[in-house]
């Protein structure tokens, strides 16, 4: 139990660094409740009420859960608020009739900023005055949004936060928090009472200044305005230089801290590549995620990657994360990096907060088209933001990394979330269909590895899908966390629940909850499992996905030596 933990995906800083009432990055904060904002009653309030009950309404990631967590490694992801995800598509035209009519009675029917201050306070958590300024330039005369303004405060925020805890010491020892810059300083750290993080940004429209008019359209890069094109292609330019310098500190910031890796898109277009459909349900009619949805790289897009993958004595490489990229963006990633690894320069892949969907390959995903039909006849949900057997046999060649979440929105299909709503009352049984659910995941990434190394594909690195796997939680990201296995502090008792479900798959009272193969979705035989884990103990198999994987890539991949161009002797 006192075995270090890392997470590939949280974002510990996102909140308290946009709400004054929230002391520091270590303490336990709540959103406020739908009772405190929405005085009177109402409709609203009472929907409100239940519908916030799903997210996680208090701090998952905040250091004190970390470290009562062991969560000895964090992965700290800055994200600035993409605007168009805060400017709701009234009047809901894509919607029904009936979905409409009740989006109305929610969120109203015109935009009133006294609604959305509320609305936005209680689903993110972060203060009125920082609602009211983002409101404020979304629909107000601005006429540029600098995201990369949003990235200096929240990078300025996380490194102010270094030290020993603020305040009174935790019992028994006094914890500290140190950004690490390479695998090195991670090493002379650990086992110490020490919370490392490494940066990294979600979204690379973080470091881009936009025209506010071209991000509501749905204008393509190439169709902008020549001026515009020009303004945010010096903007991205610019910016990347600046932080990649600083993990150098040769620029303007010599204590400065590059991203490891940049989640390329996220929610709305970035004019860079196309992202993946993120919302589904409701959510999809209120958020319109069509500008630049499943499309490929721009000729922007391109460069950036360039760019970023560069490496020079004086800025260092910066990889890149697809989650949230389109199916289309994906592959044609994919076969740029394979370009470079034939040439001898291997390019790690990762998918730092995913799931599997069980589809073949990307063509199979995109024929899916995200159809919620099959999401109701389906255990893990089929969606194409996840992960694809192509996708996983991609991260394996390249010795790639893929972060596993716990996100009961994106994960499951509707047959797990029906058999969760059944066995809910039961805290026992809803924790083994969690473990079900995440080994589910690990086993078929791992068998996807293994039938593809059996027929002989080639791979960087060692030949051996378990190095593959990790923990990313997005713990903090705004999302539906487990309901047994909310914040960091409870990854102990996930990480003992899934030695456990190992140990015990044949057991009479699993029989409702074993690993499941797929696509098939029937229980995985014990002789399969036997086989898979390769002569290794449920100890030793959890251990490296909670800590050891992510360590080995950070050894071979997070130092001067790979991320630099070394000097000519």
């Amino acid at each position: 139990m006192d075995k270090p933990i890392a997470d590939l995906h949280c974002h510990p800083s996102l909140k308290p660094h946009l709400n004054d009432r929230i002391p520091d990055i270590w303490r336990r904060a709540e959103n406020p409740l739908a009772h405190q904002v929405f005085a009177r009653f109402s409709i609203r309030k009472l929907v409100l009420a239940g519908t916030l009950n799903k997210l996680a309404r208090v701090t998952q990631s905040n250091l004190d859960a970390c470290f009562e967590g062991r969560n000895r490694l964090v992965v700290c992801s800055l994200y600035p608020f993409e605007r168009e995800f805060l400017r709701p598509d009234r009047p809901f035209k894509r919607a029904s009739l009936l979905v409409r009519t009740g989006l109305q009675l929610l969120l109203g029917r015109r935009y009133r900023k006294s609604v959305d201050l509320k609305l936005i306070r209680l689903i993110t958590g972060i203060s009125e005055k920082w609602t009211s300024w983002f409101l404020g330039q979304v629909h107000g005369q601005e006429v540029w949004i600098d995201y990369f303004r949003d990235y200096q405060r929240e990078y300025n925020y996380l490194k102010d936060s270094q030290g020993p805890r603020p305040g009174d010491a935790a019992v028994g020892s006094i914890p500290e928090f140190r950004l690490v810059r390479s695998f090195a300083e991670l090493e002379a750290l650990e086992g110490r009472p020490v919370i490392c993080g490494i940066l990294s940004l979600e979204g690379l429209h973080g470091i881009g200044r936009y025209p506010k008019k071209a991000l509501r359209g749905a204008t393509p890069f190439e169709d902008l305005m020549p001026e515009e094109q020009e303004a945010i292609r010096t903007s991205l330019f610019r910016n990347l230089d600046t932080i990649k310098m600083a993990g150098r500190g040769t620029g303007s910031d010599p204590d400065g801290i590059a991203p490891f890796f940049v989640t390329f898109s996220h929610h709305m277009n970035n004019f860079l590549a196309g992202h993946a459909r993120s919302f589904g349900g409701l959510l999809s009619r209120v958020f319109n995620q069509q500008p630049g949805l499943g499309l490929g790289f721009s000729a922007l897009g391109e460069e950036m990657v360039g760019r970023l993958l560069e490496r020079r004595e004086d800025a260092g490489r910066i990889l890149i994360d697809t989650k949230h990229l389109s199916l289309k963006a994906r592959g044609e990633y994919y076969r740029r990096v394979g370009n470079m690894r034939n040439r001898g320069d291997n390019v790690p892949v990762i998918a730092s907060h995913t799931a599997v969907n069980g589809l073949a390959d990307l063509a199979t995903a995109a024929g899916n088209d995200n159809d919620p039909r099959i999401e109701r006849r389906s255990y893990i949900s089929r969606f194409s933001i996840n992960l694809t057997d192509e996708d996983i046999r991609e991260i394996l060649k390249s010795d790639g990394l893929i972060g596993i979440c716990m996100h009961d929105g994106r994960m499951p299909g509707r047959k797990f979330k029906r058999k969760l709503k059944a066995v809910r009352a039961y805290r026992e049984k809803a924790k083994r269909l969690y473990a079900q659910l995440f080994l589910t995941n690990v086993f078929h990434i791992v068998r996807v590895g293994e039938v593809y190394l059996a027929s002989g594909g080639r791979v960087a690195g060692s030949a051996d899908p378990w190095k593959t796997v990790a923990l990313g939680s997005d713990n903090d990201g705004i999302v539906d966390p487990f309901d047994t296995y909310r914040t960091a502090a409870d990854f102990p008792a996930f990480r003992e629940k899934l030695i456990e479900a190992l140990k015990t798959q044949e057991r009479p009272y699993m029989r409702e909850f074993r690993i499941l193969s797929l696509p098939g979705e029937v229980p995985m035989p014990a002789a399969e499992i036997a086989r898979l884990m390769n002569g290794q103990s449920p100890e030793e198999v959890v251990d490296r996905i909670f800590y050891g994987n992510v360590r080995h890539f950070l050894k071979k991949y997070f130092n001067d030596a790979y991320r630099y161009a070394q000097p000519i002797a």
